[in-house]
This record gives C-alpha cells, structure tokens and sequence, in this order.
C-alpha cells in the first residue's frame, strides 16, 4: 500500500491505483473566503496532510449539496446490502489556507464506482474547456478532443459530509431576512406572516 505522507506535490498524487486497489482521500471539504457578496468558494481534498485545491463557482457548490445526497440515495436503493454511508464522530471540515488552487473547475461530474465503493468528483479545468472549444472551431470533428479529466476518489461517508457542507457554505453567505432571519435567496425572499410561525421554534406551521 502506498504511503500517503509520501505523496508527491502534483496532482496525479489525488487519483492512483495499486493493482485493482483504489485509495480515496483522507479527507475532503468545501468552503469560501473573503466578504459576503464577494465570496471565492473553493474544493479541497486532502492526501495525508498536503491538501489539493480548486477554486469553484457557488453554483458548482449548490450544485454539489443537491447531486451527492441525490446520488447516495440511487446507491443505497439499488444496492440495500451496502447500508448507510460511515461518516466520521467529528470531521474537520475546515478550509486549509493560504488556499493554492490547481485550476478553476469549468465542471464537476459526479459518479460511482461500484467495485471499489468509492464516489467519484471528476474536474474539468475551465481554462482547457475553453481552450478546446476555441480549438474545435479549426479543426474538423473527428480531429476533436475532450479536455483532460481530473478525478477524486472518496467514501461514500465522505461525499455525504461534503454534500452537507457545500449546502453550509452556500447559505453562510445569504444576507438574513430582518423579519424571519431566514437566509434569503438571490432571486428573492418569501417571507411567511408572523401568526404562521411557531413562536417557540420559528418553525413553519403546517
């Protein structure tokens, strides 16, 4: 098995094999910097204690919190026999800074791999993306190429903690409502009258 302290500063360290075997990172998180409004949202995967970081848009990170839950739940029904994800008593979900991002991710697909049990984050450099939709205008279709495809494995333990925590870092930075102090949405806010909220909680009454 390799050694994970050992792992190069590169990026072909995130994703490597040792014979059939597949090792996910140690640990995997998302999050933003800098003022509301004006908030860069950033991808970060750990090997050990080096991390790998991309910087992402926020609808890439909404994005995320509704596909991985979305994607467990398809896993869990078509194969029962795995059972719950395994997620960690205290995971440190934090960013590591100064954040030193690889590329900006022009698209995040999200996969299975079912031999290995792992869920697979594939990133696509938006730079190469654009570089290639520039170059497809010159050359004829059978002469195309894909941009280079970079993947991340993780448990299925870890996808669920980072689909939960990129649905946190999205709504962090909504301004709240001075009336509900609910998070309000870029496109608006609905705001329920005063008698519809249950004054102990602040829940919604049905």
């Amino acid at each position: 098995m390799m050694d994970m302290t050992d792992t190069p500063s590169s990026f072909a360290a995130l994703s490597y094999y040792e014979g059939d075997d597949v090792y996910p990172v140690t640990r995997i998180t998302v999050g933003a910097v800098g003022a509301i409004g004006r908030r860069t949202f950033a991808l970060q995967a750990f090997f050990g204690a080096e991390p790998f970081s991309w910087i992402i848009e926020k609808d890439q990170a909404m994005a995320l919190s509704k596909a991985i839950p979305e994607l467990l739940d398809d896993v869990l029904a078509e194969f029962p026999e795995l059972g719950n994800p395994l997620v960690a008593a205290a995971p440190n979900l934090t960013l590591a800074e100064p954040l030193q991002p690889l590329f900006r991710v022009g698209s995040i697909g999200v996969g299975y791999d079912r031999l290995h049990d792992l869920v697979i984050f594939t990133l696509v450099d938006a730079d190469m993306m654009n570089a290639g939709e520039e170059d497809a205008e010159l050359v004829d279709d059978e002469e195309e190429s894909d941009p280079p495809e970079h993947q991340i494995y993780v448990t299925r333990g870890q996808a669920k903690l980072l689909g939960e925590q990129a649905a946190r870092a999205v709504v962090a930075g909504r301004l709240l409502c001075p009336r509900c102090n609910a998070p309000m949405d870029d496109f608006g806010h609905f705001c329920p009258p005063a008698n519809a909220r249950n004054r102990r909680g602040g829940e919604i009454m049905h």
